[in-house]
């Protein structure tokens, strides 16, 4: 599996997920090897196991889920990176140094966490 992939397939992936209908799916009760909708219609026969675990179905099962979530995930994550490679852009225009402060403020990232060291004493 190559870790880059070489095209955007972000729209192709999103037309896919647009294309089915909008309803969570779940594995029945009772036959994990059975995908089926809010309603009770099947999406997915894996075969009847009974009540035994199924991997691939628990998986099936949270597909749509998972994939609404990635997309929005990179689509977050590519936004960030637009984010940073613009500023990064600007500083070397700028030719200034900023503090990782002013840049954490900049992209819109808490910063660091700063520990507040405590007195050693005893509370009451």
């Amino acid at each position: 599996m190559n870790p880059v992939p070489s095209a955007d397939r972000l729209p192709e992936i999103r037309a896919r997920l647009a294309a089915l209908p909008g309803t969570a799916w779940r594995q029945r009760a009772g036959d994990s090897g059975l995908i089926e909708d809010h309603t009770g219609r099947p999406v997915a026969v894996l075969g009847t196991s009974g009540d035994v675990p199924l991997p691939a179905g628990e998986f099936i099962a949270y597909a749509l889920a998972d994939v609404a979530w990635l997309l929005a995930e990179v689509t977050r994550l590519r936004c960030r990176d637009a984010m940073v490679t613009a500023l990064h852009q600007q500083l070397d225009r700028s030719g200034h140094l900023l503090s990782t402060r002013q840049i954490a403020t900049l992209i819109g990232h808490p910063g660091p966490r700063h520990h507040t060291p405590t007195t050693g004493g005893s509370a009451r």
